[in-house]
């Protein structure tokens, strides 16, 4: 009985602070529409993680740099919480999305994806 007590509360932490809210569906970056990013946010840790994936990806893997304009979890004197940039390098391949993690982020408002290599 004390198994499957553990068990369920093992579970029950994991699904609300590993896997955070519902991920997002997939958004097409503002730049270049094969490029897309969805995002999940982790408000325990105040996170957002963004997967990208290219949808015009041959058998190589995709390179590009990234900026992602997101929300942050700290409210300004307003109470409204400020917009911020994130700029990455990506690479996505054949069987993998790309990936990013951004810190103090509450979710993102848009991506612009640009220097586009698929190799």
């Amino acid at each position: 009985m004390i198994k499957i007590v553990c068990a369920a509360a093992v579970s029950l932490v994991l699904s609300g602070t590993l896997f955070g809210d519902q991920q997002t569906d997939w958004f097409a970056t503002s730049t270049n529409p094969e490029i897309q990013y969805r995002f999940q946010v982790f408000d325990n840790s105040k996170a957002c993680y963004v997967e990208f994936r290219d949808q015009q990806q041959g058998s190589g893997p995709t390179t590009f740099d990234v900026a992602v304009d997101y929300t942050t979890a700290d409210l300004n004197a307003n109470k409204e919480a400020p917009t911020k940039t994130d700029t990455e390098h990506i690479v996505t391949t054949p069987t993998h999305a790309g990936s990013s993690r951004i810190s103090n982020c509450s979710g993102v408002v848009a991506a612009r994806a640009s220097y586009v290599q698929r190799h």
